[in-house]
């Protein structure tokens, strides 16, 4: 195999990786708040009346950083799933991001500057979106 070959396989895999790590640990949080929602919630409340108040359109998950660290002090599952949502989101930038430390490491400069652009389209996005309310 050639060392190109080679090379592009290893980038293969740690971009993989990111991603399959990336969906597990968000799976595994929101997991872990939805756990934790029903069983604090469940205390005082039937499991269906628990259910409701969860899917119900007043109900408020945290809406800031500083409220989502609060939330998750707590034990709060909202605050545990919103974080779980939050780190999936986060997932396709970080492979965005590993990918430019790839092309970096192997001097493949045009491809690093195609997605170093994507990376700032992106976070660009992701403050435009925080600018709407």
């Amino acid at each position: 195999m050639s060392k190109s070959k080679s090379s592009a396989l290893a980038m293969e895999l740690v971009v993989s990786s990111v991603l399959q790590i990336g969906v597990i640990l968000s799976s595994a949080i929101i997991l872990t708040g939805i756990v934790l929602f029903f069983v604090h919630g469940h205390q005082n409340n039937s499991l269906n009346d628990t259910f409701h108040r969860f899917t119900a359109a007043n109900y408020s998950f945290p809406h800031s950083l500083s409220s989502l660290k609060i939330s998750i002090r707590q034990g709060d599952g909202a605050g545990f799933i919103e974080l779980g949502v939050l780190a999936l989101i986060l997932t396709p930038i970080l492979r965005v991001a590993s990918s430019i430390l790839l092309f970096l490491r192997n001097r493949d400069r045009p491809m690093m500057t195609v997605t170093l652009i994507v990376l700032l389209v992106l976070i660009g996005s992701f403050i435009l979106g925080l600018s709407i309310k």
